[in-house]
């Protein structure tokens, strides 16, 4: 009989971490850990196989979600696939904090580059009523984020539409009507994209890091179209990075709009809120 399953995972590449040998460890016996613990359940020369193949990947840098194929985003889990951005715990900060930020109850949500669509399924799991659009230039990213929200109940709420940004067929119609404009876009300066962690540069897009030479393009094209499209009460809500502080501020120069920045919990720079009016 092979060794027991928490034996197995204990012994296997000490360098990992412990938290995410436990997760490869479900996905490959299809039981939770206490259970695997409380019976010292043991694994088949099958699943032990598997298992060290996968921390062999984990090991070279393949993110813990390829993997195994999902994501837990705030209380749901998403489906996962390459070449569609793999959401981080900072989009989950970017979602409540929004929340926190809004005047009310929003009538109309307008996402730009949506990936997976986590942003947009958990805005209509938290406003059921509202009418969210999401956009994204990927149409398999538009697949898959579709099929997240059917998956979740949420299809019937939300419209994806194949995009560039605002550059969608609907778009007029939505002028001065939206009163919450949210996106995570590409915001890493093309001269840093080599130097990311292997995980985030061999398998996230190129589309959904580059933000160009100091990383606002992206950026800057969302906050050019904000007075357009912003109800005036609306709010924009963006994630950014650092590296985008001295490029903020020249644009907030010669700007009318009113912004606000809030951290992350490492206290980095990295919410950008942005109103018509104070």
């Amino acid at each position: 009989m092979s060794k027991t399953a928490i034996d197995a995972a204990r012994s296997a590449y000490p360098s990992l971490s412990w938290q995410e040998k436990l997760f490869l460890l479900e996905h490959v016996t299809g039981k939770p850990v206490p259970e695997l613990a409380a019976n010292q359940t043991p694994l088949t020369s099958t699943q032990e196989e598997l298992f060290l193949e996968l921390l062999g990947y984990r090991k070279a840098g393949i993110p813990l979600a390829a993997l195994i194929g999902s994501i837990d985003f705030l209380d749901f889990r998403l489906k996962v696939m390459p070449w569609v951005f793999i959401p981080r715990p900072e989009t989950e900060q970017l979602v409540l904090r929004t929340i926190e930020e809004l005047d009310g109850i929003p009538n109309v949500i307008l996402e730009l580059g949506t990936g997976t669509g986590a942003i947009a399924i958990a805005l209509a799991r938290r406003f059921p009523q509202t009418r969210i659009i999401a956009t994204d230039l990927s149409p398999i990213a538009l697949e898959l984020a579709g099929e997240n929200a059917e998956t979740l109940g949420a299809s019937g709420r939300i419209g994806f539409l194949k995009a560039n940004l605002f550059d969608f067929k609907a778009a007029e119609e939505l002028e001065g009507k939206v009163d919450l404009l949210i996106s995570n876009p590409p915001y890493i300066p093309t001269d840093r994209l080599a130097l990311l962690p292997a995980e985030v540069g061999k398998f996230d897009p190129p589309l959904s890091l580059n933000g160009g030479p100091d990383g606002f393009r992206v950026v800057e094209r969302i906050l050019d179209g904000t007075s357009r499209f912003l109800a005036p009460k609306g709010l924009a809500a963006i994630e950014i990075d650092p590296v985008l502080k001295e490029p903020l501020k020249r644009y907030a120069r010669t700007s009318s709009l009113v912004f606000k920045t809030g951290v992350d919990t490492y206290g980095n720079l990295r919410f950008l809120f942005v109103r018509l009016t104070a």
